[in-house]
């Protein structure tokens, strides 16, 4: 029993420490991200008149080379990812810093300003919903991505709709939609499997037996709802208190599960 009792205790204490580790990666990438995103906002967008020459001409240039060579160090970073059997973060901080590096310089060069500061946002929502990863239950993870894309949804057709980003707000909305769709389906297939999927001829435990399906399959319509009220033009800060409020319901809900 004692040795049972440490060897679990040592299991645990490891997982631990891996979460801790995987997290304090997340931030710090996300934190590189971030930085160079708005160093790329400020001599992209709100330089001084004594660096007009800087932004109209090298930089213009520097960021458009940097977009496919970013592009280029994600893919390797992937490559080194998979070779090292895509165990080890640094590979895997590498693919994402750059290939975030990449959108913003793609989306300064096609969008402007309103594209630099739509990745700046969606980092740190990331880094959080990765923390929320390894530290709260994974149903509430989900819950929390579907309503993530909700209120990237509400934010971008808030600033987008009826001017000359319109576009963009559409095309995200109905990428949102398809991803939310597709959750519903992932959440089918695990309910089906009882939480587990099949990985490379292997068992992969993602979601408990008693795992409770409908509070996702809600969710999902929830965030379908506030994406298609957001394309039609509702009072932003409505939409924003409806899936706020949702969350807010959601954590309780699986924190009393915790207890």
């Amino acid at each position: 029993m004692d040795k049972n009792f440490k060897k679990n205790k040592a299991a645990k204490a490891k997982a631990e420490e891996e979460a801790l580790s995987s997290i304090l990666c997340w931030v710090a990438a996300g934190s590189v991200l971030e930085f160079f995103l708005i160093l790329l906002n400020r001599y992209w967008s709100h330089y001084r008149v004594a660096e007009i020459q800087f932004r109209v001409g090298p930089l213009e240039t520097m960021v458009k080379v940097m977009a496919f060579l970013f592009l280029a160090a994600a893919a390797g970073g992937a490559y080194w990812w998979k070779k090292e059997g895509m165990k080890r973060r640094l590979p895997l901080a590498v693919s994402l810093v750059t290939l975030g590096a990449s959108a913003g310089c793609f989306a300064a060069w096609l969008v402007g300003e309103s594209g630099i500061v739509a990745l700046s946002t969606m980092v740190p929502g990331i880094v959080v919903l990765a923390i929320l990863y390894y530290l709260y239950q994974r149903e509430f993870f989900l819950v929390a991505c579907q309503s993530a894309l909700a209120l990237m949804g509400i934010w971008m057709c808030d600033r987008g709709l009826g001017g000359s980003q319109e576009i963009f707000c559409w095309l995200y909305v109905a990428l949102a939609m398809v991803l939310v769709a597709g959750s519903v389906w992932f959440c089918r297939l695990l309910q089906r499997n009882k939480g587990a999927v099949q990985w490379k001829g292997r068992e992969v435990k993602l979601l408990p037996k008693e795992a409770n399906y409908l509070p996702l399959y809600v969710g999902a319509l929830v965030s379908l709802a506030i994406l298609a009220c957001a394309l039609i033009s509702l009072p932003a800060m409505a939409l924003y208190a409806v899936v706020v409020a949702w969350l807010l319901v959601m954590a309780v809900y699986y924190t009393v599960k915790l207890m």
